[in-house]
């Protein structure tokens, strides 16, 4: 709980943290620039070394190419389109430039076999925890790299992580700011509450007609709107033809084609006595052996000496019977002495982490073909999914063709596939929001339905691969540039967005006054509800805001009285009392180690800020530097 709400308090946080940690640092400055472009065209140097615009972009594919990885469906293409990932790219670009100066200037020099068993523990090249050298071999393919260069940047990014972490991980937090930050968390507030409903102001609050208009007048960018298009798309894949129906004939020849994948596994009947190991695995193993010599001179015994002897309730009074079982069904040790025995064999003792098994093999069911009556339902849907893929293998080609070829519309593979179209309106380039659909319209889909060829001249967008066996292909079907939305489509919105403001308006001025007259003692009669107590980690559902208000009143001025404004309308607040918690260890630990990994960003952020300035780290081009959009603007 403690941790979910250091990050649910992150921002504030790190405001404390950054308080706490920029008075020890002195920074020379963040950026410093040359107003004449250098003759290379270079937008940055490094130690007088040159960084391209075509460097950046190799960056920014590479970035953008993690991302697509790491974020799956969410990805979006533009996501370092704007002014702020331009500045934060280059930015990052510099640090690694300085910190290949700063090791080769410290000396710090990695091997290559640290690099090499670095790699081996990479998840995205593990298979069942170890390391697969197929799929690094893969990786290296996409990637276009070759295993050496590979190796080599990893030893770059090591020796640069040894500077780096040799500051994060030397960051220490003072035992009086864990505890203070622990206690600023887990305090605990006895309250209770008097509301001022916005519900009730509603009805009382009157907006115009000319007071909405002036609203969208006065407030045109909150009402822009994005590029947007009417979507129509379809979607190809096996799924379109499951429909097919094999004949009975089908089924047989499926059936003894595939005989092997209907076989029905090996089954073993076993009965046991189990010893345990209550008074020692010596003494229990003894009696094991003792047993074993036992039941193996006079096998017709088994079961009366199971009901016993046997330290398993269950199956003693059974006689030690566990009825039939197939393999995985048994510890593994056991299960190996079963299998390997005859029927009839008497086998043991057999050690297992329950004690020690005496076993009597009592049956054995060979592998055998199920029957084809108990098999048909299986054999119908394997042969509809078979049939499928190679359909869908067979008309891929065709469909794609269809589409490319018959450019202005989707209708021939509507009706020749008997597909069903799906049409969205108003789609921005960021694609729908419902995920179901966000699958089928994806960034690739999207590119290509806002690319020239789909928004100016109205062709079909290209058959798009946006899962294993699904294609889609989509086109617009109208299309509306960005745009101020009229009065008449956001009018009701302005009224209902007015309306509670000025609800919230009169019940904050009704609560102030009434506030007022709580504290100077007039007021007597006011209702609170039941107190409750609340902390930042257990609000109980209260406003966030409100939670801050009431816990920052300061703990030697209780009891007391505050209003604060919510979205629901003005709560008073009648806090009581305050209650802190005694933190134990593994707490105060806990809270050392997130500060400790907070202060430690700030840390490095300031050591690579100092190290950019000592590798004379400068950006040459103004597009490149904060705000450059806003000035272009201007």
């Amino acid at each position: 709980m403690l941790l979910e709400l250091f990050r649910n308090h992150k921002r504030w946080l790190m405001f404390i943290a950054m308080v706490l940690v920029i008075p020890s640092f002195v920074v020379t400055g963040i950026y410093s620039y040359n107003r004449m472009i250098s003759d290379d065209g270079a937008i940055a140097k490094v130690d007088d070394v040159s960084i391209l615009p075509q460097q950046f972009d190799e960056a920014k594919r590479q970035r953008l190419e993690n991302l697509r990885v790491r974020l799956g469906e969410e990805f979006r293409s533009n996501m370092l389109d704007s002014q702020e990932a331009k500045v934060a790219l280059l930015e990052a670009i510099m640090n690694e430039r300085s910190l290949i100066g700063e090791t080769s200037l410290e000396d710090i020099h990695v091997s290559e076999q640290v690099a090499i068993e670095m790699i081996k523990t990479f998840p995205r090249f593990l298979t069942d925890g170890k390391f697969d050298a197929q799929k690094y071999t893969n990786y290296l393919a996409a990637s276009g790299m070759s295993d050496e260069y590979f190796v080599h940047m990893i030893r770059g990014e090591i020796s640069r992580n040894l500077l780096t972490e040799g500051i994060t991980r030397t960051t220490l937090v003072p035992d009086t700011a864990s505890r203070s930050i622990f206690n600023l968390l887990t305090e605990k507030r006895e309250a209770a509450v008097h509301n001022l409903s916005v519900g009730e102001y509603m009805v009382k609050v009157k907006v115009s007609d000319e007071d909405a208009k002036k609203y969208w007048t006065d407030n045109q960018k909150q009402f822009e709107r994005p590029d947007a298009v009417n979507v129509e798309y379809v979607v190809f894949s096996p799924d379109l033809f499951k429909n097919v129906e094999p004949s009975e004939e089908d089924i047989k020849t499926f059936y003894e084609q595939n005989k092997g994948r209907f076989q029905a596994p090996e089954e073993r009947r076993a009965s046991h006595i189990l010893i345990d190991f209550g008074q020692g695995k010596d003494k229990a193993k003894a009696k094991a052996e003792e047993i074993f010599k036992q039941v193996k001179a006079d096998p017709k015994a088994f079961a009366e000496v199971a009901k016993k002897e046997s330290a398993d309730p269950g199956s003693a009074k059974e006689g030690g019977d566990l009825g039939w079982f197939t393999k995985g069904m048994m510890v593994p040790a056991f299960e190996d002495a079963v299998f390997n025995a005859k029927e009839g064999d008497i086998v043991g003792p057999v050690e297992s982490e329950f004690g020690f098994h005496i076993i009597s093999v009592t049956g054995v069911k060979a592998t055998a073909a199920k029957p084809l009556a108990d098999v048909r339902a299986e054999i119908v849907k394997l042969y509809q999914d078979q049939e499928s893929q190679k359909r869908f293998a067979e008309e891929a080609d065709n469909f794609t063709n269809m589409v490319y070829e018959q450019s202005d519309s989707l209708k021939s593979v509507i009706e020749k596939y008997n597909l069903k179209p799906v049409t969205l309106n108003n789609v921005t380039a960021e694609g729908p929001s419902d995920a179901a659909q966000k699958k089928f319209l994806n960034q690739h889909v999207m590119e290509n339905l806002f690319g020239e060829e789909c928004l100016v001249e109205k062709r079909n967008t290209q058959a798009i691969e946006v899962a294993s066996n699904t294609l889609v292909a989509a086109r617009v079907t109208a299309y509306q540039p960005a745009h101020i939305a009229k009065f008449e489509d956001v009018r009701a919105d302005i009224l209902s967005l007015l309306t509670t403001e000025r609800a919230l308006d009169a019940a904050e001025k009704d609560g102030q006054a009434l506030l007022a007259k709580i504290k100077s003692g007039e007021a007597k009669d006011v209702k609170f509800d039941k107190a409750m107590t609340v902390s930042r980690s257990q609000p109980l559902g209260w406003d966030f805001n409100l939670i801050n208000s009431l816990m920052r009143v300061p703990a030697k001025e209780l009891p007391a009285y505050i209003g604060v404004r919510t979205p629901t309308g003005y709560t008073l607040v009648h806090i009581t009392k305050s209650e802190t918690v005694e933190p134990d260890a593994s707490a105060l630990e806990g809270t050392r180690n997130e500060l400790a990994g907070m202060f430690g960003q700030a840390e490095e952020n300031a050591y690579l800020d100092s190290l950019r300035a000592k590798h004379n780290a400068v950006v040459l081009s103004k597009d490149y530097l904060p705000g450059a959009e806003e000035k272009k603007a201007e």
